[in-house]
């Protein structure tokens, strides 16, 4: 009988490393990987069972390598993950019957900090390798045995798998092996061996790999906990030129030591990559208030030396009553209060991170450098102080030595100006004083978006040389830029935003009891995502009360359809939305929508916008929080579509639409 690794996965813990933990000092949102290696996280169901929360976390991780575990391989060679999703049978791809949306989630996470999707076979005490011997044995590697067919068709309807990994903990049959990776490499898969013991034998066979078939092999994931408790990459595990990337546990390390451990290792033997196990433990979970993925991945990229090398050196951020002489953010005694920041904050489809409060938590001048990597765009949590900032450089500088120089003007932390590529991106009520006493006025900190060069690699970025500039944050991310907005203006029935201050009917707003959205939060657009959304204007109808009714789609070829919306008067659940297209066929999607004012985290559903207060109908603002949440639904992309049929259903709020290739 075959086991997976969820079931033995307490046979592989390890003693916690023994290491110094080197604080996150100021962790930045959606790092990604060194150029030369690849930071990779391992998961098994809730990567492929589509659950829509995992994919978007995955894809905007930080990691660049997606390990999807474990491929089962059974006596008569069909494929199957951890016996619970059927991939192939008798040499023909059967995974649509199971997860339809498997390769279409793929493609999503390819899109995003991952460019790299690997396979894993085999486990500690299963068979596969066993199974795979037997077959190599009795039907060869050619065109017409069943592996070759297998991940033939693998290939074929899974075109985002790159590598296959190889965790064969207990065969070591060299021959087979070497054939089964020489087979995958004519097939077009890179191969990744990822051992815990029997040196030699690794190393042996992946010399004769590469030697029959140069470069098929391309990395080794090295387990250094549980069974390979106490492996090192700098000691024992040499492979030439092959670079072998350590992996550590979640269950042992907190993202501060899992840094530690590899920047020790980095630092020992420039290791370029580095793997975390694994997902199924973390998935959706926080840390320190942050997403608990992307702490791991800021974690690992930063020990493989991706981090910033310049520290912060303003106090820009205070715990409420904490008294200080350091002149806090703006020289003036004052600062932004921990308490309503928190500690990260989510803009432009990117979680940032915040320093420690009472600490050099904010930039001034001087030059940030940023994780390695190509990217289209750099976003910022910045601010103007002691007045409006005007026209203020920003270079950002990579590693060919060219750069890219952007002009910026920064609004004051206490008025808004709305400059052009400026949004509010946190609003709070008050800031800190040096005595300890709060400035009960509005104050904001604002996001920037700047374009880069995308197929260049960037090194870092040379702040305004102005005391008045303060960042807080950063961020490097590819965003989608193939979607199309869905003009909802025709279909506009009620009005759901509106201005601070203005009035209007009691039974009006998003509830139809008097409470709007706050246009000065919500903004006229949202990113979210790397997806662009626009809103009606405010204090006119702006919002869609759904009722059955159809709305047309731009015509074209589609992957996904995404909404930003609500429930309202209660929780809507299992509501059906219906996409037509051009030859009359048609795609159904069943979504639960949370009340706007109670986030109850369905599945398909993720917070989009979370605003501190409601605008009341008679001018006035209540300070309980409102949401607005975000659907996704994977279209037919070889169709063309026409139209969508909205819930019959009035208390379901539709404020934006957007069709993504």
């Amino acid at each position: 009988m075959k086991h997976t690794k969820a079931q033995y996965s307490q046979w592989r813990r390890k003693p916690a490393l023994l290491l110094l933990a080197s604080a996150l000092a100021f962790a930045c949102g959606s790092a990604n990987a060194q150029s030369t290696g690849y930071t990779g996280i391992f998961g098994g169901g809730p990567m492929y069972k589509h659950v829509a929360s995992n994919i978007s976390e995955i894809e905007n991780s930080g990691f660049t390598e997606v390990v999807v575990w474990s491929v089962e391989v059974n006596s008569s060679g069909d494929l199957n993950f951890n016996g619970e999703f059927p991939l192939t049978s008798g040499g023909t791809y059967v995974g649509n019957n199971t997860w339809p949306s498997f390769a279409a989630d793929l493609v999503t996470m390819k899109k995003g900090t991952p460019k790299r999707i690997t396979f894993s076979i085999g486990s500690s005490n299963v068979g596969d390798f066993q199974d795979i011997k037997a077959l190599v044995n009795a039907q060869g590697t050619g065109p017409s045995s069943i592996l070759y067919k297998d991940f033939q068709a693998l290939k074929q309807a899974l075109p985002s798998v790159d590598a296959i990994d190889f965790d064969d903990e207990n065969s070591y049959d060299s021959a087979s092996t070497v054939a089964f990776a020489v087979m995958l490499g004519s097939l077009g898969y890179h191969v990744e061996v990822d051992p815990y013991t029997n040196a030699s034998y690794w190393t042996s066979v992946v010399s004769q790999i590469n030697s029959q078939s140069p470069g098929t092999v391309d990395g080794v994931h090295l387990q250094t906990y549980s069974g390979g408790s106490g492996n090192s990459p700098c000691s024992g595990w040499n492979f030439g030129s092959v670079p072998v990337y350590p992996g550590v546990w979640d269950a042992d390390d907190t993202p501060p030591q899992a840094q530690s451990a590899i920047s020790s290792w980095h630092s020992q033997c420039g290791i370029t990559g580095a793997f975390l196990w694994l997902y199924d433990d973390i998935a959706g979970k926080t840390y320190n208030g942050q997403n608990e993925t992307a702490a791991y991945a800021s974690a690992i990229n930063a020990g493989l030396g991706g981090t910033s090398t310049a520290g912060p050196s303003v106090y820009g951020i205070y715990s409420d009553g904490t008294t200080f002489t350091t002149g806090g953010l703006d020289s003036d005694g004052y600062a932004y209060s921990s308490n309503l920041l928190g500690s990260s904050k989510s803009w432009n489809g990117n979680t940032f991170s915040f320093g420690a409060a009472n600490t050099t938590n904010a930039y001034s001048s001087g030059t940030i450098n940023l994780t390695q990597g190509q990217y289209s765009e750099l976003s910022i949590l910045a601010t103007g102080l002691n007045g409006n900032q005007a026209s203020q450089t920003f270079t950002v500088n990579y590693t060919d030595g060219t750069s890219t120089v952007i002009s910026q003007s920064l609004s004051d932390w206490f008025s808004p100006q709305s400059y052009p590529g400026e949004s509010e991106a946190v609003t709070m009520a008050y800031r800190d004083s040096s005595s300890g006493s709060k400035d009960n006025r509005t104050f904001y900190l604002y996001g920037y978006a700047f374009s880069i060069d995308s197929t260049k690699t960037v090194k870092s970025v040379l702040l305004p040389s102005n005391r008045n500039v303060a960042v807080l944050s950063y961020a490097l991310s590819n965003p989608t830029t193939s979607a199309t907005q869905v003009s909802l203006a025709s279909s506009f029935n009620k009005s759901a935003i509106s201005n601070d201050g203005t009035t209007f009917a009691a039974a009006g707003g998003v509830d139809g009891k008097g409470d709007a959205y706050p246009a000065q939060l919500l903004g006229s657009s949202l990113e979210f995502n790397d997806v662009l959304y626009r809103f009606g204007k405010a204090n006119a109808a702006n919002a869609v009360r759904t009722s059955g009714q159809t709305i047309a789609l731009p015509s074209g070829q589609f992957s996904g359809l995404q909404l930003l919306a609500a429930a309202v008067n209660g929780h809507q659940t299992s509501q059906t939305f219906t996409v037509t297209y051009t030859d009359g066929t048609k795609s159904t999607f069943t979504q639960s929508l949370s009340d706007w004012l109670s986030p109850q985290s369905y599945a398909g559903e993720l917070q989009a916008a979370k605003l501190p207060y409601r605008d009341t109908h008679s001018g006035g603002r209540s300070g309980s929080t409102s949401y607005l949440y975000n659907y996704k639904f994977n279209l037919n992309h070889i169709k063309t579509v026409k139209n969508i049929q909205l819930p019959n259903n009035a208390n379901v709020q539709i404020m934006a639409m957007t069709l993504v290739q």
